[in-house]
C-alpha cells in the first residue's frame, strides 16, 4: 500500500438538522484517482468539500496529508471583481513560478480551452462555461498533489471536455485526484476506484480489469463506417468515438488505418 493522502473515520455530516453523511470510512492512496458517484442529493458534493476541508464534519475525522490541494468548485463565485486573466495570473503568482514560466503555462492552458477572447473580461460577465474552465484553470495551476473537482465536465463543450480529459489522463500518475460525475465517459478513462454514496453511506468499489477500448479517429469519409457493422459509435463532423471489445480493436485499428483515418487517441474502459 502506498502513502495514504487522505483517511476518513466514522464520519458523519449534519445539515440543518439532517444527516447527509453517517458512518463513512475508507483510505486514499496518492497518485489513484476517484470517481464519487450517486444519485442527485445523495451527498456527493458534501462529501468532496469535507475531503476538501470547506466543511468539517459533525463527528468522526479526516486525515489529511496533502501538501497542496486544488479545489474546483460545480459553481464558480459570481462576483469576483477580477478580469480573467488577471485573476488566473494573481493566482499563479501565489505559488512563487518565475514570471516567463508563468506567463507560458497560462498561456497554454488558455489557448488549449479556448478563452483568448475573454482574458481581459470581468469573470462576473463571463459565460457559466468559461467561469467553470477558469475554476479548473486556478486549480491546475497551484499545482497540487491533491485535485478535487465537483462535476467538472459540466459547462463545458465537447473539445474542452476531451482536452480536460486528456489533462487529467497525464496527471493521475503524479497526483490523486478525486471527482464527483454523472458522466461515465470520466469514469472510465480516470478513475481507479469509485466511491458510492447512498442513503448516508460510502461504499468504495475497485474497478475491474477494463474489457473495452474507445478509439477517437479522423475519417475521410463516414460511409464505409457503417460497413464495419459497429455496436456503439458517436460521430461529431469528421471524427468519430468508437467503443469496442479489446479482442476486436487490433482489427478494427488495422481496417481503420487502411481506410486512410487518422487514429487521435485510444483509451480503455470497463
Amino acid at each position: 500500500m502506498g502513502k495514504i493522502i487522505l483517511e476518513a473515520s466514522n464520519l458523519k455530516k449534519e445539515i440543518d438538522g439532517n444527516a447527509i453523511l453517517q458512518h463513512a470510512s475508507f483510505k486514499i492512496e496518492e497518485n489513484i484517482s476517484i470517481a464519487i458517484r450517486g444519485s442527485n442529493g445523495s451527498g456527493k458534493s458534501t462529501l468532496l468539500k469535507l475531503l476538501a476541508g470547506i466543511y468539517e464534519p459533525t463527528s468522526g475525522k479526516i486525515i489529511r496529508n496533502a501538501n497542496r490541494t486544488g479545489y474546483v468548485p460545480e459553481h464558480f463565485p459570481e462576483n469576483l471583481r477580477f478580469k480573467l486573466k488577471e485573476y488566473l495570473t494573481l493566482v499563479a503568482s501565489f505559488q512563487g513560478i518565475p514570471e516567463m514560466d508563468m506567463e507560458t503555462e497560462l498561456s497554454e492552458y488558455i489557448s488549449l480551452f479556448g478563452i483568448e477572447p475573454y482574458i481581459n473580461t470581468p469573470l462576473k460577465k463571463c459565460s457559466k462555461g468559461t467561469k467553470q474552465k477558469v475554476g479548473i484553470l486556478q486549480a491546475l495551476l497551484i499545482k497540487p498533489d491533491l485535485l478535487l473537482l465537483d462535476e467538472p465536465l459540466t459547462g463545458l463543450d465537447t473539445n474542452s471536455q476531451q482536452n480536460l480529459m486528456a489533462i487529467l489522463e497525464k496527471l493521475k500518475t503524479k497526483m490523486s485526484i478525486i471527482f464527483t460525475t454523472h458522466e461515465d465517459l470520466l469514469v472510465d478513462n480516470i478513475a481507479n476506484q469509485v466511491l458510492y454514496v447512498k442513503d448516508g453511506c460510502v461504499l468504495v468499489h475497485t474497478k475491474p480489469k477494463s474489457s473495452y477500448r474507445v478509439i477517437k479517429v479522423r475519417f475521410p469519409n463516414k460511409d464505409f463506417l457503417t460497413e464495419l457493422k459497429l455496436d456503439e459509435i458517436h460521430i461529431e463532423e469528421d471524427k468519430a468515438l468508437i467503443t469496442v471489445p479489446i479482442d476486436k480493436s487490433d482489427y478494427l485499428l488495422k481496417e481503420l488505418l487502411n481506410r486512410n483515418c487518422s487514429v487521435l487517441d485510444v483509451r480503455e474502459r470497463i
